[in-house]
């Protein structure tokens, strides 16, 4: 069984801005402070399939395959020695113009309870980055 952390942001936005956002990673080292680098050798839309390489501050580079995407948002897979993380980026509406984001990490694998009981406290900051990131580039537009 895996460890999930997840964080949940509600934002006054359409769905489609959001997941505009989300989706277009190469945009993240611009917004999402947890972000060192991102090499997308893709353009356009997400792809299932495409890899993607992610540095984030603090954490070796790793490589992102992306498992899903739709209309919602989109899931990719990272894997290391004896761990298998998932991410999960979700946007679901809420009501009266707000939606609610979803942003988990899911570590399975040998080494994972142990990678999580050494990285708890950064794999909550680098998701609240993320949360907080996402609010003001929505906020602002997302044009880039």
């Amino acid at each position: 069984m895996g460890v999930t952390y997840r964080r949940m942001v509600e934002l006054v936005q359409p769905v489609e801005t959001v997941v505009r956002v989300l989706t277009d990673v190469a945009g993240w080292p611009r917004w999402n402070a947890s972000v060192a680098w991102l090499e997308r050798p893709g353009t356009g839309p997400l792809t299932v399939g495409e890899t993607i390489r992610l540095k984030q501050h603090r954490l070796p580079a790793n490589t992102w395959t992306v498992t899903q995407v739709d209309g919602s948002g989109f899931t990719w897979t990272a894997t290391s020695t004896g761990v298998r993380t998932t991410g999960d980026h979700r946007v679901r509406p809420a009501g009266a113009g707000r939606v609610e984001v979803s942003l988990a990490l899911t570590m399975d694998g040998p080494m994972a309870r142990f990678t999580t009981l050494l990285g708890a406290r950064l794999i909550r900051r680098y998701l609240d980055l993320e949360a907080e990131g996402l609010r003001r580039e929505t906020d602002r537009g997302g044009t880039g």
